[in-house]
């Protein structure tokens, strides 16, 4: 069993309020990302779920149990930092067995364990190896196996990828997915990289200014962010003003069909996805969009962002399609059923 309970936490350093009445639950077997900008408090709460500091308020229960005044190597929560911090005089199986010896493991059994968990994390044929003898995602690995063979009911990861180049962290990525579909192992993981939250969590907690503005499902926080903060965390860029009457959100950029909704009347936020917008060539004919010139086109790989100056404002798309230049004439469309709307502030 591994579940966590985070209740009205509040953390406070001196008279600055870091963290204020912050609630989540972390699920038997569930992996959930906290994901945040730099500075908005998300391995604060890490250190807090382990033991290593002292909320001002609240509590935190790990398997129904709260654990405030609780020393960590009594919390059965065991946390990777954001560097290895391996032992240098140890070789890679003395490192993962540390824990274990600590406990007071017999030999035999503490050796069995970790060489289930060297083949787990891939570590097989490198047991024997100096800390220095391993490269960056070696170590990091390392790190995670020392942590996994003590079977903790919480695994606490704190950005343990950041330090590496972008082809070693996809791989790390794979794994820990891997590891975690097989283990059932509960882990909260600490990113300020989106794609990285969305690609490794069955939830995403994201936290702004040391309050959670939304938890859900990955695809949830992104195609339906809770409020403007949120879509423009999440790459919006387009946002603009309407009204909703009778079924229609009217705007300086078009009048679209959004079905029955409350406000009516009232002043709306709106916004759409750049890579939702359509984008085609201005012709002769118009095919029904908005008329626009390109302001500045940015090439980024798979895609192109395209800046879209139209009469009501400029409008960020993302295509696909190749060979849109500065200064050309074209054409935007909106879908309806793309267009996010937000409840009144």
């Amino acid at each position: 069993m591994g579940d966590l309970r985070i209740e009205k936490l509040a953390i406070d350093y001196g008279a600055r309020a870091v963290i204020q009445g912050l609630d989540l639950d972390v699920h038997d077997g569930e992996m959930v990302s906290l994901l945040g900008p730099s500075g908005a408090g998300k391995t604060t709460i890490l250190k807090a779920v382990a033991g290593l500091l002292e909320p001002s308020g609240g509590n935190i229960l790990i398997d129904g149990h709260s654990v405030r005044g609780v020393p960590p190597e009594k919390r059965n929560a065991v946390m990777v930092f954001q560097k290895p911090l391996l032992f240098p005089f140890m070789n890679v199986s003395q490192n993962i067995g540390f824990g274990l010896r600590m406990r007071g493991q017999a030999g035999g059994e503490t050796a069995r364990h970790v060489d289930h968990i060297l083949a787990l994390t891939r570590l097989e044929g490198l047991s024997r190896r100096k800390v220095h003898e391993l490269s960056g995602g070696q170590q990091q690995r390392v790190a995670l196996a020392r942590a996994l063979v003590l079977k903790p009911s919480i695994l606490l990861l704190d950005e343990p990828l950041s330090n590496l180049d972008a082809t070693l962290r996809q791989r790390m990525r794979e794994l820990i997915q891997t590891i975690q579909s097989e283990t059932r192992m509960t882990m909260l993981f600490v990113t300020h990289d989106q794609s990285e939250a969305l690609m490794l969590s069955h939830r995403v907690a994201l936290l702004l200014d040391g309050r959670l503005r939304q938890v859900g499902a990955p695809r949830q926080l992104f195609h339906h962010p809770a409020d403007p903060e949120v879509a423009r965390f999440f790459g919006g860029k387009n946002f603009f003003q309407g009204h909703i009457q009778n079924g229609m959100y009217h705007s300086d950029f078009g009048v679209f069909a959004v079905g029955p909704q409350d406000g009516n009347g009232h002043l709306r936020t709106a916004t759409i996805r750049p890579e939702d917008i359509r984008i085609v060539p201005r012709r002769a004919e118009s095919s029904g969009g908005l008329a626009g010139r390109i302001v500045k086109t940015n090439f980024e790989g798979s895609a192109t962002r395209i800046v879209v100056a139209c009469s009501a404002g400029e409008l960020v798309v993302l295509t696909s399609q190749d060979g849109f230049l500065p200064g050309q004439e074209v054409e935007v469309t909106v879908p309806p059923d793309k267009l996010r709307l937000f409840p009144d502030a």
